[in-house]
């Protein structure tokens, strides 16, 4: 599992960077969260296009490995983005 939170400051960025995790099959999570099943590959893909679409000096990306185990043990408190816990439930 692949867990990609990020911060960015520039709306259109932000933007073609959540479509572009959508595109690598990822699931948003929160608006600035995406978790997945994701190949070590897939996981450099990921990270070169991140790289490639933010501003370095300003934003950030972070792409967290995780055993789907972990992620099914996370508690998770309140409202899902989607209001549906199994829409983003991996």
């Amino acid at each position: 599992m692949l867990l990609v939170i990020y911060d960015v400051s520039d709306d259109s960025k932000r933007f073609k960077l959540s479509k572009r995790l959508m595109q690598f099959g990822l699931s948003r999570i929160q608006r600035s969260a995406f978790i997945g099943k994701a190949s070590s590959s897939l996981a450099k893909d990921i990270e070169r296009a991140s790289s490639s679409i933010i501003d370095k000096s300003t934003d950030i990306v972070h792409l967290i490995k995780i055993s789907e185990m972990e992620w099914n043990l996370a508690s998770k408190i309140g409202k899902s983005y989607f209001g549906v816990e199994e829409e983003w439930t991996i």
